[in-house]
């Protein structure tokens, strides 16, 4: 157990790291003499390097541990993201900012890994559901600490502080690392079985379909986060204030989601229905914002709440599906080529929501997208519920049928 609260308060600090940014690129664009354009590449930089970094990111996770690896890249991270606050050189500040990035990223996959290779099979579900609140607890803190910190010690210091965290959970893990119980061999299962090679995981069918799920469903999960702020601004002519009431919701309701998600992957016969209900509630919701010129605060909160909670229940139920029918001396390389498909959703999504908005001069096209990726994440996790039944691995035990 102690396990499990360390890889999840990893996951919430690394979170809190990443989105440090976005309420700081006011005060680096004034300090550091950049662009709004080159302050949003330390947020870019995270998403290119989640979607080259998650696979080889699962591999060392297989080999070394992930507990072991969790623990250099916070004394990594640490390091250089304490270094990257010092000095005013953009290009340096961005080197360490990727490399830092890097560093999340490996944390993230080794996390979630954990869950298949400390928790029981029946459990699984409920720890993946532990590991997506507790990234989403991060983003939350991060959008309220923030500006708050930023404001009163300067963004260098609040970012010393977030940095200092790391090296606090790398002196903990210490004693982890000295009585870590016994696991999965990371070459060998207990039957001596090998570990899958990376090849084998591609020409996987129901792992190429997760990933391909996972793709798709970021298009609409990194859509919304980038570009529903900026349309309750420029349609909705909501104030600062009633941006932040809104957008928050989008950290706060994926937490209760992922939990209670997770405890209905852990227990229910059937979890297709789940990928099926989130699919429609994240697609049918942003087609409600985008025809509705304006709507009462409280009205816009519900829906990105609902909004928020559809796409959690998907990835979450992706998670889990993916950290079972992968045996778990293989599930960190597994994971690693879902989220390395899955980040190019989210790099596509901040990229087609500008572009399309600039060639059409409306939110209209983008926002239609981003709810297609909602319901064509379903078509995919269909395609795996039945090539689950009709061929399941010899270790699969969760029910899949719709």
């Amino acid at each position: 157990m102690k396990i499990i609260w360390f890889v999840n308060i990893a996951i919430l600090i690394a979170f809190v790291k990443i989105f440090e940014i976005p309420s700081m690129i006011p005060v680096l664009v004034d300090e550091l003499q950049i662009s709004y354009a080159q302050a949003g590449i330390f947020m870019t930089a995270y998403a290119v390097v989640r979607c080259l970094a998650s696979l080889p990111a699962g591999s060392v996770t297989d080999r070394l541990g992930s507990v072991t690896v969790i623990s250099a890249c916070l004394l990594c991270v640490g390091v250089l993201g304490a270094l990257g606050t010092f000095g005013s050189n953009y290009y340096v500040l961005l080197v360490l900012r990727v490399l830092v990035s890097i560093g999340i990223a490996v944390i993230f996959i080794a996390a979630v890994d954990s869950i298949p290779k400390y928790m029981a099979p029946e459990s699984v579900g409920k720890g993946i559901g532990y590991i997506n609140g507790s990234l989403n607890v991060g983003i939350a803190l991060a959008l309220f600490m923030t500006p708050i910190l930023a404001d009163s010690l300067g963004w260098r210091w609040t970012a010393r502080i977030y940095s200092f965290s790391f090296l606090l959970l790398f002196l903990v893990s210490i004693p982890l690392l000295k009585n870590l119980p016994d696991t999965a061999a990371p070459h060998k299962t207990g039957d001596g079985e090998e570990s899958i090679p990376i090849i084998d995981l591609l020409r996987n069918p129901s792992v190429m379909l997760l990933a391909f799920g996972t793709f798709i469903l970021f298009i609409e999960l990194y859509g919304v986060l980038t570009w529903v702020p900026v349309y309750l601004e420029e349609v909705y002519r909501y104030s600062p204030a009633e941006i932040g009431a809104g957008a928050t919701m989008f950290g706060i309701a994926a937490i209760p989601a992922s939990i209670i998600t997770g405890f209905l992957c852990t227990n229910l016969r059937r979890i297709t229905w789940l990928c099926i209900s989130g699919g429609v509630m994240a697609g049918g919701c942003i087609l409600a914002l985008m025809l509705s010129s304006h709507m009462p605060l409280w009205l816009t909160v519900a829906v990105i709440t609902v909004i928020t909670w559809g796409h959690s229940q998907v990835i979450v139920t992706i998670m889990s599906i993916a950290a079972i029918i992968v045996p778990s001396h293989s599930s960190g390389k597994a994971l690693g080529v879902i989220f390395s498909f899955g980040y190019g959703g989210s790099i596509l999504a901040t990229y087609l929501g500008g572009y399309l908005l600039e060639k059409t001069g409306s939110y209209d096209l983008s926002f239609i997208s981003f709810s297609a990726s909602a319901f064509i994440s379903i078509a995919a996790m269909l395609l795996v519920s039945r090539i689950l039944q009709n061929n399941p691995p010899a270790h699969f035990r969760l029910k899949m049928g719709a």
